[in-house]
């Protein structure tokens, strides 16, 4: 048994860890136990830390060393280091086997810490042109527009002639607004070091540190160059941080000594990419002025290398402007952006003749990278797009507004040379029309497949990712349209993840409280990297958006992760500001319902129920909404749970310490609450009658801001009418009785899929809680009708979309991570994966196959990854399923009844070629949040290794 991933705080590696918090260690289980008896426990483990990655890997903790430590582990390690500025360990660990037996040192890992508040940098920007705080744009900059946002900045230091034991870049920029992105690409020594900051929370910015510790280059000239954008506030700033072998530290970073270049020389005034949400430039780019090798040592700044000349550089690189120090620095709690070369798929001429149109295959967030030799200057417009047009070009005029349209100009001494894309563009389409005809343009750029930049001709996207990692999930089945739209949604996961979550980064670039509920839940099923979601779920809680229903999602966020995870740290940091979230001021005492007028559904506490308007499924808003009050009592029992377990952990840390922090008496409440809160739902939104639950008492009307626009006043009584989404909501949230779960059912098959994408993701998952997910199976693989993933696959655009037809809404984009929900219905839907216990400790498998004769997962946990397939031949009376149970974890296998058999009679059940006979259910029961039907055969125990069961 052998560790095969180790993550500090969540994180890979990371070296910009705020000063003063405390690193956890944990890691992944990799080979399975060598003695049967010990089911894959841990006994113990061992975790040291170091100053120098040699000593690590051999278990010598110079800087800390726990010692033999009785436990799994599986709740993390705290390192006692010290966590100053600027400080960089190595850290290992071991582990004991449940019969005793020590497996080998791991491979180590680094980590350490940023800056901090021990900047020794000064924000800078290009001298004239900036606009820092406090200072006025000039006619010059009225006359530029967004070019003058453009700057090109350098750096140079000597380092010293001696081993570098590490080094970290820090940098940040100001303000990721209005064009919602970063602020600046860096480079060192040429090669491309990250980009960044991300959105703040608050009134703090963002900072990354990057581990440059390969790149530097000792006894020479070290250069660090970004290229920046900003139209407000434009400051630069970035500190190298340098430990030598012999404990010597350097600190070096931005100042008066750095030269800055007006890049508006090489990005003139351009038209806007941007919607009505974000104003970011087209980038119409000039090769002839295009420093190239800046970044580089040997670059000359008086004349500024290789194309050009002083003639052109009339103002050449001049002394940047030193700015005003930023207020608050904080380091960026998640792993960084990447930049990965993704080779086109396809490329053909374009229905004019005078171009090509490339076809990536999957969509992308970024740009391109392209390298061109020409005898004489030519300009490519450059047309990106989401989808093509009827007569096969690009549809670079966006639905949702943003035109993607850059024009590039290549001149024959630009020849070979790399030019990409600085920002952000999403697309899977690319269009290429030179200004003059250019002899197989299509074969040089694309079917050669040379490297871009290195002397030849050729093409790749740009794709801006945050990888998922190695021990990343996949899911297949035997229905093939499930499996490619499962492949959908995972790549949009991927593609889109981006460095925060956000609905789309085409028109909004924005995070929303139901969005990124979705999306983690979504990025979890693939990764075990909780970081991420974090992130954007805490920058929510400080800045919610306007419905109703969408702070409550942001509850079920932390619930979800601390579920996932088991660490209880987001909760316990967030536990007050969660509290303020729930909708107590309209709780009524009376009925225990929320009990509020549905207001505007575009302003703040308007019910929203789903969007747009048109897939409602005819919803009738009143002062009693089902759907609020569904979602309202999950908020609750989650609230009451983590206040059950933030009691505990204070009770296991110090005796009475959780009554005296009201964590008892919290979840007493919360739990009180969300039970009669239920009750009443099951009670006064039932209509026995029909077999539904209907959408709310006291109507104003189906359009709640046309009905207070127009004064209309709210009736009384139930409402008749019963959505989709009424009874959607209820089955995923409220826990419906086993003995309606049925009816519901029938009335929900007679609905299809009459709700949005968003909902769909709630609809399918209470069809899986409620046992009923042959009906959800059959929404997942439907191959026809306008409202399915296959519509999304025809559309071609190579993400999952906002809504499920163009049609449907008219400023539909291609690249929403929210609509991927089926990368998690596989997993915990499908084949049932789901949590009985925080952190994987005990999961739960209750295969739902419907109409798929065979389906397979693999979920990566904290604990390592799970391994289901399950195989329900539909001519036989036959189940079998292979399960592979993580070290340190226990499952409970739930089998699907078998046609032969009576509820609650014996079955023979083959249990790794063993005979056990085993009680059916007799009656339905609830498990992991989900109803397991009666008849239904139920193996506890399940210890960690590999598994076979099959009933015959």
């Amino acid at each position: 048994m052998c560790v095969i991933d180790m993550l500090i705080n969540d994180r890979h590696e990371p070296v910009d860890l705020e000063p003063g918090i405390t690193p956890v260690l944990r890691w992944h289980m990799g080979d399975q136990p060598r003695h049967p008896h010990c089911h894959g426990g841990v006994s113990a483990y061992r975790v040291v830390v170091s100053l120098q990655a040699d000593l690590a890997a051999i278990g010598v903790g110079d800087v800390w060393d726990s010692g033999r430590v009785k436990g799994d582990g599986l709740d993390g390690v705290a390192l006692d280091v010290d966590m100053s500025p600027a400080r960089r360990y190595w850290v290992n660990v071991r582990i004991w086997d449940g019969c005793g037996e020590a497996g080998g040192w791991a491979q180590p890992v680094t980590f350490g810490t940023g800056a901090g508040t021990n900047w020794q940098a000064q924000p800078i920007w290009i001298a004239d042109r900036s606009n820092g705080i406090g200072e006025q744009r000039d006619d010059t900059q009225s006359e530029l527009g967004n070019a003058a946002g453009w700057a090109f900045l350098r750096g140079a230091i000597d380092i010293p002639d001696q081993p570098i034991a590490w080094a970290t870049l820090n940098a940040t920029g100001a303000s990721t607004t209005p064009a919602r992105q970063f602020v600046y690409r860096m480079w060192l020594n040429g090669s491309f070091v990250g980009c960044g900051p991300v959105f703040p929370t608050g009134s703090e910015t963002r900072y990354d540190g990057f581990d440059v510790t390969q790149l530097l280059q000792p006894g020479t000239q070290n250069v660090i160059g970004a290229i920046a954008y900003a139209m407000e506030d434009r400051r630069f700033a970035a500190q190298l941080d340098i430990c030598f072998e012999n404990g010597e530290m350097l600190h070096w970073g931005t100042g008066p000594d750095w030269l800055g270049f007006d890049g508006s020389r090489v990005y003139p005034p351009s038209a806007s990419i941007g919607t009505q949400y974000f104003d970011a430039p087209a980038e119409n780019l000039d090769s002839a002025t295009f420093p190239f090798d800046f970044a580089c040592a040997g670059f000359d700044t008086a004349v500024a290398a290789g194309v050009n000349d002083s003639d052109v550089f009339d103002a050449q690189w001049a002394p940047v402007a030193v700015k005003q120090p930023f207020a608050l620095l904080e380091a960026t709690a998640a792993d960084k952006l990447e930049v990965r070369d993704e080779r086109p798929e396809n490329v053909t001429t374009n229905p004019t003749g005078d171009g090509i149109v490339i076809d990536f295959g999957k969509a992308w967030m970024g740009g391109i990278a392209l390298s061109l030799n020409v005898d004489e200057p030519v300009d490519l417009t450059i047309r990106y797009g989401e989808v093509l047009e009827d007569d096969g070009s690009v549809r670079y005029h966006l639905s949702c507004f943003n035109t993607y349209e850059d024009v590039w100009h290549i001149v024959p001494e630009a020849a070979g040379r790399r030019l990409e894309t600085w920002g952000i563009r999403v697309f899977r389409y690319v269009e290429i029309i030179p200004s003059r005809p250019i002899a197989d343009l299509a074969e040089r750029l694309v079917e050669q497949g040379g490297a871009v930049g290195a002397g030849g001709d050729g093409l790749v996207a740009t794709a801006l990712i945050e990888p998922l990692s190695s021990l990343s999930g996949g899911s297949d089945t035997s229905d093939d349209m499930v499996n490619r739209v499962w492949e959908l949604s995972r790549h949009t996961i991927e593609a889109f993840n981006g460095n925060m979550y956000v609905d789309s980064w085409t028109r909004e670039r924005a995070a929303y409280e139901a969005d990124a509920w979705i999306q983690q839940r979504a990025h979890l099923a693939l990764e075990d990297a909780p970081a991420l979601g974090t992130l954007t779920v805490n920058r929510l809680i400080a800045n919610r958006t306007w419905p109703t229903e969408w702070p409550l999602y942001l509850i079920l966020a932390v619930h979800d992760a601390w579920l996932r995870t088991g660490s209880l740290e987001q909760a316990r940091h967030e536990y007050a500001a969660l509290a303020s979230l729930l909708p107590s001021a309209y709780l009524d005492e009376t009925t225990g319902l929320i009990v509020k007028d549905p207001g505007h559904s575009s302003r703040m506490d308007g019910d929203l129920v789903d969007w747009p308007m048109s897939e409602r499924d005819g919803f009738v808003f009143g002062r009693v909404n089902t759907v609020i009050n569904a979602l309202a009592s999950a908020a609750y029992a989650a609230m009451a749970d983590l206040a059950k377990a933030l009691a505990d952990q204070e009770r296991a840390r110090h005796a009475d310490a959780a009554g005296e922090l009201g964590f008892d008496d919290d979840a007493s409440r919360y739990e009180h609450i969300a039970a009669r809160m239920r009750e009443a739902i099951h009670h006064m939104l039932w209509d026995e009658e029909r077999g539904v639950y209907i959408d709310g008492l006291d109507p104003v009307g189906s359009n709640p801001d046309q009905a207070y626009d127009e004064g209309v006043q709210a009736g009384s009584g139930p409402i008749a009418h019963a959505s989709l989404h009424a009874n959607a909501f209820v089955f995923a949230f409220a826990e419906v009785p086993a003995e309606r779960a049925a009816r519901v059912g029938d009335y929900l098959r007679s609905r299809g899929m009459a709700c949005s994408v968003y909902v769909a993701a709630v609809y399918l998952d209470g069809l899986f809680r409620a046992g009923l997910g042959t009906d959800a199976v059959k929404l997942l693989a439907a191959k026809e009708g306008m409202r399915s993933w296959a519509n999304m696959l025809a559309s071609g655009g190579g993400g999952t979309m906002e809504a499920w037809d163009l049609s449907l809404k008219p400023n539909t984009t291609y690249s929403h991570p929210w609509a991927a929900s089926p990368v998690y219905l596989l997993p915990e839907g499908v084949l049932g994966v789901r949590m009985i216990e925080a952190g994987f400790r005990r999961f739960a498998v209750i295969p739902q196959l419907g109409e798929l004769t065979s389906a397979r997962t693999v979920l990566p946990t904290r604990a390592g990854l799970i391994e289901v397939s399950c195989r329900v031949p539909q001519e036989g009376n036959e189940v079998e399923l292979s399960l592979t149970v993580p070290p340190r974890t226990e499952a409970t296998v739930v089998l699907p009844p078998v046609s032969s058999a009576q509820a609650g009679e014996k079955l023979s059940v083959d249990v790794d070629g063993r005979t056990e006979s085993v009680q059916t259910l007799s009656a339905s029961m609830r498990l992991a949040g989900t109803l397991c039907p009666a008849g239904a055969v139920v193996l506890e125990h399940v210890t960690s290794g590999h598994h076979v069961f099959r009933i015959q």
